[in-house]
């Protein structure tokens, strides 16, 4: 696992090493993983399953190596479902990318110098070149999309118009998702948000926010906070030995901590699962990335995790996966003064 380093250099050491060595970028892949979680957790509280990421338009604000890896993330997870099938090309018409130019289309006369920061990010141009720099608020109103996600750093830039813009024209509850670190960067708060949208919205942030009360009703205002993903996702390949972190276990993933939303998460609109201490979340996780592994075709280079998923499945993996989890605990030290018990 490795991050803070420049996008360009962080896009390219994936792209020459990840099928070489068990290794992933948590700036890039953690956090696209954890937003794809969210939005799944997102379809769930809509009553919808992950299959429903390919009918949703997504209006991303903010073109660096985050937005880059969340939109391509969301893609692959669109494209790779069989039925029905949408290529990568079809699957990116569902975006709309917005910098602080504004709308980014074909037209974008440096275009491939973005590319620096946003891996192929001429496949997401739109190309409408007519809408070329069109405002946030201009593509939300007439793109009408059902997930809004900022990657911006601009604090206050979803506004109570574009909001309550989005709202008015979605049937089913706003997806928004203001991801900007610090507070003060975030695209927006989480009362700002539920004021906007008549307490509809479905909101996940990364920096923490309290619940909303909105006309007597407690909404969540969950964190898309990458300590859902990396740990599991690092443990699964690791524990495993899967030679590589591939795109379908970080999807994998994704869809596993969605298995673990409860009733009273969903009622509260809660796009992640409150209730699990980190550690389960994380050997869930694990055990998913590693069966997705076997599926995939992996020949895993540990063994006993192999058998243990062959003696008794997904319960019977999780069981050695915790018995090789850190646990903690120290023995109790009681203090003697110098020279008794020697």
């Amino acid at each position: 696992q490795f991050e803070d380093f420049q996008s360009k250099h962080a896009i390219e050491s994936l792209r020459r090493y990840r099928h070489e060595y068990l290794m992933f970028n948590d700036d890039i892949q953690g956090t696209a993983a954890t937003v794809l979680a969210g939005l799944y957790g997102a379809l769930k509280v809509q009553g919808l399953g992950p299959e429903e990421l390919r009918n949703k338009k997504f209006v991303i604000a903010g073109a660096g190596s985050a937005a880059s890896g969340v939109a391509l993330t969301i893609r692959n997870a669109i494209s790779r479902r069989k039925e029905p099938f949408l290529s990568s090309t079809e699957a990116g018409l569902r975006f709309w990318v917005v910098d602080k130019d504004g709308l980014i289309s074909k037209g974008r006369k440096n275009l491939y110098d973005l590319e620096e920061t946003f891996h192929d990010l001429a496949s997401f141009a739109r190309p409408e070149v007519n809408m070329e720099g069109a405002s946030l608020a201009e593509v939300v109103r007439t793109v009408k999309p059902d997930v809004l996600i900022g990657l911006s750093a601009t604090s206050g830039i979803f506004t109570q118009e574009i909001m309550t813009t989005m709202n008015e024209n979605s049937s089913c509850a706003p997806i928004i998702f203001p991801l900007s670190n610090p507070t003060s960067r975030s695209e927006c708060t989480a009362i700002e948000t539920q004021n906007a949208t008549k307490g509809r919205a479905i909101f996940a942030s990364g920096s923490p926010f309290d619940d909303v009360e909105y006309e007597g009703t407690v909404i969540a205002s969950s964190q898309c906070n990458n300590r859902y993903i990396f740990p599991g996702l690092a443990l699964g390949a690791g524990l495993g030995q899967t030679g590589a972190v591939t795109n379908a276990m970080i999807n994998r993933a994704a869809e596993a901590l969605v298995e673990l939303l409860e009733i009273s998460d969903l009622q509260r609109r809660a796009t992640f699962p409150e209730n699990y201490p980190i550690r389960e979340v994380s050997c869930h996780l694990a055990a998913r990335v590693i069966e997705q592994a076997l599926e995939e075709g992996i020949r895993l280079g540990n063994k006993d995790a192999f058998e243990a998923y062959q003696e008794g499945g997904l319960e019977s993996l999780k069981k050695y996966i915790r018995s090789k989890m850190w646990q903690p605990l120290y023995r109790p030290l009681v203090y003697l003064p110098p020279g008794k018990g020697e």
